[in-house]
């Protein structure tokens, strides 16, 4: 008897416990939205230290986390599940832009081009 009552104890929280986990996809009339972004970073002195930028605001985009993303590029969604389902595609990719400054020396902006998508509600 007591036997079972564990087993039952323990089945119905292994149940509890995964749909708390399984809360975290998105259900009813969504569609997914694809959207691009060109990031700019900071001026630097060389094309070198303009593509480290650059390529370092990518690896920070990359470990962020759905909602993270939505605030960072500025995505129009509403709700946590739509906030949390945003996503980076692959196929980033960065440029140089060169300019000259008020002093006369040229100076180097890094573009980080990315893509991304997510689940809007209809």
């Amino acid at each position: 008897m007591k036997t079972i009552k564990n087993l039952l104890l323990t089945s119905s929280m292994l149940i509890l416990s995964a749909n708390v986990f399984a809360n975290s996809s998105i259900y009813g009339d969504y569609s997914l939205h694809h959207g691009n972004k060109v990031i700019k970073t900071q001026i630097a002195d060389t094309k070198s230290a303009a593509y480290t930028l650059a390529f370092e605001k990518l690896q920070l985009l990359k470990s962020e986390t759905g909602s993270e993303l939505s605030i960072e590029l500025a995505v129009p969604v509403a709700s946590f599940q739509e906030k949390n389902s945003v996503a980076l595609d692959d196929g980033a990719y960065i440029t140089v832009q060169e300019a000259m400054n008020e002093q006369g020396l040229l100076v180097y902006n890094g573009l980080l081009n990315v893509s991304y998508s997510y689940s809007q509600a209809n």
